[in-house]
Order: C-alpha cells, then structure tokens, then sequence
C-alpha cells in the first residue's frame, strides 16, 4: 500500500522559533532513520519535536524500536503503557500516548508521544498491516500536524516498511565509515521498498550529524551524494548538517532539553535550521 490517507488540519498559532507554520491539508509522517545506532538518531528525532512544538504544530513523536525503545528515557517519562498494548486491543490510542511538557511561560511547549516497547522481541509477534491501521487511525484523529517515526536502527522488515509508507525519509549518518556505509544500505533499500509500495522516490533527504562543521558535513554528503549517482543513479537531497556539540551528550544525560538550556549552541541553531528546511524548504507542498 501507498502512504496513509490525508486528514484536514489546521496548524495551531506560532510562536517566536523561526518557523511558521502553513496551512496543512494533512498529517505529514516523517521517518527517522539511521543504519546503525549512535549516531544521534533518536536525539535528533526529539529535538525536532521540540522545534516544531515550539513554533505552533502538533507533533507526535510514535517510537517506532519494538524492542529497544529509548524516546521516553531522553525525556525522563515513565510510560504505564506502549504501543504493543494499542495493537494487541489491551487499550486505545488515546490511554497509551505519554504527554511531554516542556519550558515555562512564553516558553512553554508540549508534544506527544507513543512510546515503543523495550527489552522484548516485540518485532517478531508485530504485523505490517496492524502498524498500517494504526497509522491511519492517528491521520484520520485530525489531530497532529507531525507524526516523527523514531525507527529502529538497522534493515529489519517493519522498520523498512514504516520507512517506506511515510511521507519523509530522514536518513541520519555521521561521517563514520560504518555509519556512511550503512545510511547507504538504507538509501538503497529505501528506493527498491518505495517503488514497491507504489510511492516515488524523491522523498528521502539526508542528515549528517556530529559535523566538525558546516563545511566537513556538506563533503560528507557530497561523497554519498556521488555514491547514489554511479551505484543507485539517483540524488538524494541534503537537509542540513548539525555539528558536534559536547552539551548534547550532557543534555542526554540530565534527560533535559539542549534547546532549552542552550538554545544559542551550535547543534541547538542547526535543528532550528533543518527543521525550517523540513517545513519550508525543499519538500512536497503540504496542499
């Protein structure tokens, strides 16, 4: 099947992050994708909930690693129920989401989340067409504007297929060997599992993170950009860089915000950037 149904919604009122929220005929579903773990994949994926929550949109951040689900620990809940309980009919949508409040005042933000399963061999009792159902009962509540699939690392068949349905692909890597080498996988595979699902292929954007700076980050992309042209004849677009930050790793540690506590850090000014890219830039209109 394609990418889940469209739903009207109506974006709430911004606020002062630099981001400004447009008119939305849909929930747009972005994926967050890494092909191996650390390299910030599940930090950026909270700290781009935080950004748009800041600027006015509904966000749900949907963690989708079935066995090692680590969304709620970087915000410091304590979920009573995941989402193995809401696809298993133990409880709805609306008892298993987790609210998450953040700032004070002016500042104030808030965001959803629903949290995956950790510690059990969840993917193995899980089927496509129940997380299908699931992603389009939350599209069809008209109630986000965002919905940020923190997948799974690596290339196991759910996370491929959740990758594939959604809307946006955010593929994040390092400048690694290992991690460029496994983001490739993750192109590849992309492209041969949005074709099958009837989706085109234009949809997947890069992220390279912990960038020494601007400058390293974008010669990181461009030696996967000329991987893709030979290997997959095929273009991905870049998103943005975030350079290292050593407040980040801090942050995770207090399971405090690094937007919050250090909004003019340099990680903290480039996911204001990439999601002002995300939103606004070079992506299919949100009609």
């Amino acid at each position: 099947m394609g990418p889940v149904m469209d739903h009207q919604i109506k974006p709430s009122p911004p606020k002062a992050t630099g981001v400004t929220p447009s008119r939305s005929s849909r929930t747009r579903i972005i994926a967050v994708a890494s092909g191996k773990g650390g390299v910030g994949k599940t930090w950026l994926s909270v700290s781009l909930a935080q950004v748009l929550a800041c600027s006015g949109y509904k966000v749900l951040i949907f963690d989708g690693d079935f066995g090692l689900a680590n969304v709620d620990i970087q915000l410091g809940l304590v979920p009573t129920y995941d989402v193995m309980d809401i696809l298993s009919g133990n409880i709805t949508i609306e008892a298993g989401v987790q609210h998450f409040r953040g700032g004070a005042g002016l500042s104030a933000f808030s965001f959803d989340v629903l949290p995956g399963r950790s510690g059990v061999s969840a993917v193995s009792g899980m089927d496509c067409a129940s997380l299908d159902k699931l992603l389009l009962s939350l599209r069809l509540a008209k109630q986000y504007d965002f919905i940020l699939l923190d997948l799974c690392a690596g290339i196991d068949p759910i996370t491929r297929h959740l990758a594939a349905i959604s809307d946006q692909l955010l593929a994040v890597t390092t400048d690694e060997p290992t991690a460029l080498a496994d983001v490739y996988a993750i192109m590849k595979l992309y492209l041969r599992d949005r074709r099958r699902v009837g989706g085109d292929d234009m949809h997947c954007q890069l992220v390279i993170n912990q960038a020494s700076s601007h400058r390293s980050g974008i010669q990181t992309y461009e030696k996967l950009l000329q991987a893709c042209r030979f290997f997959l004849k095929w273009e991905p677009q870049l998103a943005g860089t975030v350079r290292k930050d050593s407040r980040v790793p801090a942050a995770i540690r207090k399971q405090s915000s690094l937007l919050e506590t250090f909004p003019a850090s340099p990680a903290a000014v480039d996911v204001g950037r990439l999601v002002r890219q995300v939103v606004q830039g070079n992506l299919p209109a949100m009609e």
